[in-house]
């Protein structure tokens, strides 16, 4: 028999009552399993002052840095998940420092580091609740396997305090970057 003859059932009912009820099932675990296992499991994440979201659960570390001449500690909180690395970092400054130097100095580092193909393009982000309006930074180049990858970071100052968001991925879809970027909450 031809797959052209084979007779297809037209709606539930012709189907025997047992395979039925097994169809039934079947359905119910694939869509309980793709409920319950989304790639991007978006989570709260508090770090030094301000509450974000990641799509996994981070790592924490703290390291020390050299910045724009400034020797500082970073705290960085950061996950994988579908392609792309999450970070959130903050950096305090000393009492009379200069932040602008050092965010543009943190920046050409993050440039060099995924040896960028051309210089970054700044984009506007809307001001949302009580988040201010924000500068998006993307960028291109390649991982350190060598990779293409695409970038995109924001840094927010407040008071003595730098914070600084960063995805990275060989490609960024708004479902990875909309709610890693809008969900910001200072504590």
């Amino acid at each position: 028999m031809s797959i052209a003859r084979l007779p297809i059932k037209s709606s539930l009912s012709e189907i025997p009552a047992r395979g039925r009820a097994s169809a039934i099932r079947v359905l119910a675990l694939c869509l309980l399993l793709c409920a319950c296992s989304p790639a991007l499991n978006w989570r709260s994440v508090t770090l030094e002052g301000v509450q974000a979201t990641l799509p996994c659960k981070p790592d924490q570390a703290q390291r020390p840095v050299q910045l724009a001449s400034l020797d500082l500690n970073l705290s960085m909180a950061g996950c994988e998940a579908d392609g792309g690395l999450y970070a959130i970092s903050h950096l305090r400054l000393a009492q009379g420092a200069q932040a602008q130097p050092l965010i543009d100095a943190w920046r050409d580092q993050a440039l060099q580091t995924m040896r960028a193909t051309a210089a970054p393009v700044a984009s506007p982000l809307a001001a949302l609740g009580a988040r201010p309006a924000l500068t998006v930074y993307q960028a291109s180049g390649t991982n350190p396997r060598g990779q293409a990858v695409q970038a995109r970071w924001i840094w927010v100052q407040r008071d003595r305090d730098i914070y600084h968001w960063a995805l990275y991925a060989p490609a960024i879809r708004a479902e990875m970057e909309e709610p890693f970027f809008s969900a910001m909450q200072w504590q």
